[in-house]
């Protein structure tokens, strides 16, 4: 019996990290989504799809996203070949956003 209900606290402990951090992703992208809508409220047409597809991009990236650019840009530098100065060049727009 008491192993059991050792058994059980620890399952339960162990689980409670993983089903709170799949919570914690979903919040900051609904307020970003939410923040971006209500900034390109004055915009119509072709200039407000663009306004909130710049600012959900801009706000899909959480923490650690200067780390996620750099992988996204070194991956795309490595794809098209490029080296030296044209590399450099690509790498600091690309960084830019």
């Amino acid at each position: 019996m008491k192993a059991t209900l050792v058994t059980s606290l620890i399952a339960c402990a162990l689980a409670i990290p993983f089903s709170t951090s799949a919570a914690v992703d979903t919040k900051p992208q609904e307020t970003a989504t939410t923040q971006c809508t209500t900034e390109a409220k004055a915009l119509k047409g072709e200039e407000r799809e663009k306004a909130l597809a710049k600012c959900e991009k801009l706000a899909a990236y959480g923490p650690g996203s200067q780390q996620n650019k750099m992988k996204t840009c070194n991956a795309d530098a490595k794809k098209n070949d490029l080296h030296g100065d044209e590399r450099r060049a690509f790498m600091s727009k690309c960084l830019k956003g």
